[in-house]
């Protein structure tokens, strides 16, 4: 069964990756997101008036999850639909919940390598000190960090089921966590209602765990990335639960366009 899953989620990701020179790829996935960092926290080391930037390259490098768990994942099922793999998939008779999760497994391998180079890009351009950064505790927050973002990107595609617009919603989601998570300012100097809507999205917290680590506090980790495991989970089952209610009324309606 596991053998099946880890296959399954293979070929999903060589369907998304197998036209794409090596190169391509890495300069596509890695690449921009870099340059995007760069530009960021650069800009804040200039409106600011600091050479501190930690905090920035923490929240940027965890943004740049944002090229491979938003925009690609979220895309997943407009794509299924438009190069004529719904059908089956639908209408296949197997549980869609593995499925779901499988499409999911390599984006946050690649996501999670994304960030650690999103770290060492900071370090060596921005001088950010690792020296008191305990490695371990960050790999994990890191992993957390990414199968959060990763179940929200699953989540958006299955929206993609039911809109026609799904370029317009990743681009508003990518600047609603550019704002809401943290990575750019501090979530407590957001309105209440913004502080709220923080708290609803993935990597709000881990950016948190995150600051902490470079801080050497270590109280509330264990909380807050329980809690970034919780929104992977809801977001994970949400994309479930909207991909067989599509189901359902795509078997209903003899139709595979729902809005």
């Amino acid at each position: 069964m596991m053998r099946r899953f880890f296959s399954q989620a293979f070929l999903y990701h060589k369907g998304r990756t197998a036209a794409f020179h090596p190169l391509e790829f890495l300069c596509f996935d890695a690449g921009y997101p870099l340059v995007t960092l760069v530009f960021y926290c650069l800009l804040a080391s200039y409106t600011f008036h600091t050479t501190d930037l930690t905090h920035w390259v923490v929240g940027n490098a965890f943004l740049m999850c944002t090229n491979t768990c938003v925009f690609q994942l979220g895309g997943i099922f407009s794509s299924e639909r438009y190069f004529g793999r719904l059908r089956s998939i639908v209408a296949a008779p197997c549980g869609k919940l593995p499925l779901v999760l499988a499409s999911g497994v390599f984006p946050t391998l690649f996501a999670s390598l994304s960030v650690l180079g999103g770290f060492v890009v900071g370090g060596v351009v921005f001088g950010v000190d690792f020296s008191n950064l305990h490695l371990g505790l960050a790999v994990v927050t890191i992993l957390c960090a990414m199968t959060a973002a990763t179940g929200f990107g699953l989540f958006l595609a299955a929206m993609g089921l039911l809109t026609d617009s799904m370029h317009l919603v990743l681009n508003v989601v990518s600047y609603l966590l550019m704002i809401f998570t943290g990575a750019e300012f501090s979530v407590v100097q957001l309105p209440l209602a913004g502080q709220m809507v923080a708290q609803l999205l993935p990597l709000t917290r881990s950016i948190q765990a995150m600051n902490l680590l470079f801080d050497c506090q270590y109280s509330a980790l264990v909380p807050l990335l329980a809690g970034e495991l919780l929104i992977a989970v809801v977001y994970a089952l949400l994309a479930w639960a909207i991909f067989r209610t599509a189901e359902t009324m795509c078997r209903k309606h003899g139709t595979f366009d729902l809005f």
